[in-house]
């Protein structure tokens, strides 16, 4: 079976070791660069675009997908938001065999504090395109949303999208951009708010093993009493730094004791 809900990022081996994070560019470094990083004896494999929920049956795909490979587990890795659905996984792929280990880097939940934040990043690039009402009106919509609508993250994103489309279409018009491009904007956005609520449905609690939180410098691990390393290196540094490489492939070969 092809693996379609899955990429890979390097084989250097036959046990998996699963990333999950958004697939979309980002700033900061991702999982590519952890995996080119990384020369131990295993495979990894990026999560691909994923689909709306509900989680359950993401993960039950997701799973389905790596059973027909034949290939064991080793690890189980999250970053950012991805982190929880690392932790869903990892729970799945024990309940069929051997749990594997689950480290997550810079675990963060989805609230509607961040769904708000990643709105306002979002119109940053386009803020010079935009009047100041229609900025003001909307950067007091996604804190209103945030604070009226803590628990009803789908109200939120919905209405944060609606209104991202709404402006996009006037920066459109204002530059006379092709369809093409306003598709690739709005859908970007879109799928970055279906991946936030996918990982807003599952958490950091985990019913097979204690995962290993790995934090960069300024951050807290968002469970009390977790295993934590905490390291001096910036956010979007934290996946392309050496100490970092080193660390997960001490982890991998059993160097440094799981």
């Amino acid at each position: 079976m092809e693996l379609t809900s899955w990429r890979q990022l390097s084989g250097r081996g036959h046990d998996l070791v699963l990333c999950l994070d958004f697939p979309g560019g980002r700033a900061a470094a991702g999982f590519r660069e952890l995996a080119a990083g990384v020369p131990v004896d295993a495979s990894f494999l990026h999560i691909g675009q994923a689909a709306a929920g509900p989680l359950a049956a993401c993960v039950d795909r997701w799973l389905a997908e790596l059973t027909t490979t034949g290939r064991p587990v080793r690890a189980v890795l999250g970053f950012c938001a991805g982190a929880t659905l690392a932790t869903r996984l990892a729970d799945a792929i024990a309940a069929t065999g051997p749990p594997p280990m689950v480290v997550l880097f810079d675990a963060v939940s989805t609230t509607s504090d961040s769904l708000a934040s990643e709105f306002r990043s979002a119109l940053e690039s386009s803020a010079r395109h935009l009047t100041a009402e229609e900025l003001a009106d909307a950067r007091g919509l996604s804190e209103q949303l945030a604070a009226t609508c803590p628990d009803d993250l789908p109200r939120v994103a919905a209405a944060l999208t609606d209104r991202y489309g709404r402006l996009m279409r006037a920066v459109a018009s204002r530059l006379s951009l092709p369809p093409f491009l306003l598709s690739e904007l709005t859908g970007g956005f879109t799928a970055y708010l279906d991946y936030l609520l996918l990982a807003g449905e599952g958490g950091f609690d985990m019913r097979t093993t204690t995962p290993l939180f790995v934090c960069s410098a300024g951050l807290e691990p968002p469970a009390d009493s977790a295993r934590t390393i905490m390291l001096d290196i910036g956010h979007a540094d934290l996946l392309r730094d050496p100490e970092v490489h080193k660390l997960v492939a001490d982890l991998l070969t059993g160097e440094h004791p799981w």
